[in-house]
């Protein structure tokens, strides 16, 4: 996907403006936002991505849209911005949108604007996360996945997908997507497995970790055999030890805001309700 475009009264992110856009996002907008809800921004500007942010207003920018190569769009700051971002967004044909509450919801609304608009699906998550380890990152049983369980593990990400409410269930076609992303995973070592009786009936993805900015996990899911026995939590515990005890600053994730059980694991797990975050999907 394609840097994005300028609109009227936003602009692309220069050169010269990521310093003062870096110390907006680490600061929280000056308090008004979770920072730790913007380490997927940061650690984009950390990867020299900014020709794909859009800062407004212009002069002197309080709101932000990323939009990324995959077709992912995050929005932060000022919900007043969404009027100036909406174009742009539309523009880039986004898949997924995500981040904050309030201005990924004011960008949905006037993204929605006109009879030709793809139509989306949205639900709140919380925002979790934790900057202390919690136990230890030792667990029997926990370990990197391999190559090898690549089929087993694109089972358990399609029966997350229709469970987590993402979708209906996963085609052929769709099903080779899913292995081709966690083939990656596993390949870039971003996969955790907890096996029991000789097999994996758990596994715990990275959708994000940077030594900077901090881990952020995805694609939790517990064989429905070995539920209620606090084996989710258990993982969820010991692999945020492992990264927090690397050094990282803080291991966060969100979850469906109606998803009561897993709350409760995150929480026994160490992780803290941060606030409302959105996820949209079209």
């Amino acid at each position: 996907m394609s840097a994005p475009t300028a609109s009227a009264g936003a602009r692309r992110l220069d050169q010269p403006g990521i310093e003062r856009l870096t110390g907006l996002l680490e600061s929280g907008f000056d308090g008004r936002s979770d920072p730790m809800a913007h380490q997927h921004l940061l650690d984009a500007l950390d990867r020299h991505e900014h020709v794909r942010f859009l800062v407004w207003p212009p002069a002197d920018p309080v709101g932000v849209l990323y939009i990324g190569a995959s077709g992912a769009v995050m929005a932060a700051g000022d919900p007043e911005a969404a009027t100036a971002f909406a174009g742009p967004a539309e523009h880039a044909d986004w898949r997924v949108l995500l981040g904050d509450a309030v201005p990924c919801q004011a960008l949905l609304d006037a993204s929605s604007k006109g009879f030709f608009r793809r139509r989306h699906s949205a639900r709140e998550q919380r925002f979790m996360a934790t900057t202390a380890p919690l136990g230890s990152p030792h667990l029997p049983g926990l370990r990197r996945a391999e190559p090898a369980e690549l089929e087993r593990l694109t089972d358990f990400a399609c029966r997350l997908h229709v469970e987590d409410r993402m979708g209906p269930q996963i085609s052929r076609a769709g099903r080779a997507a899913v292995r081709a992303r966690m083939h990656d995973s596993i390949t870039a070592g971003a996969t955790w497995v907890l096996e029991r009786d000789g097999l994996s009936v758990a596994k715990i993805d990275l959708s994000l970790s940077s030594p900077r900015r901090g881990a952020q996990l995805a694609g939790v899911y517990v064989e429905e055999p070995w539920r209620g026995l606090g084996l989710g939590s258990a993982a969820i515990a010991a692999v945020t030890a492992e990264l927090l005890t690397q050094g990282l600053p803080c291991v966060t994730l969100h979850v469906r805001a109606d998803n009561g059980a897993a709350i409760a694991a995150y929480r026994r797990a160490g992780f803290a309700d941060r606030g409302p975050w959105l996820l949209a999907l079209r």
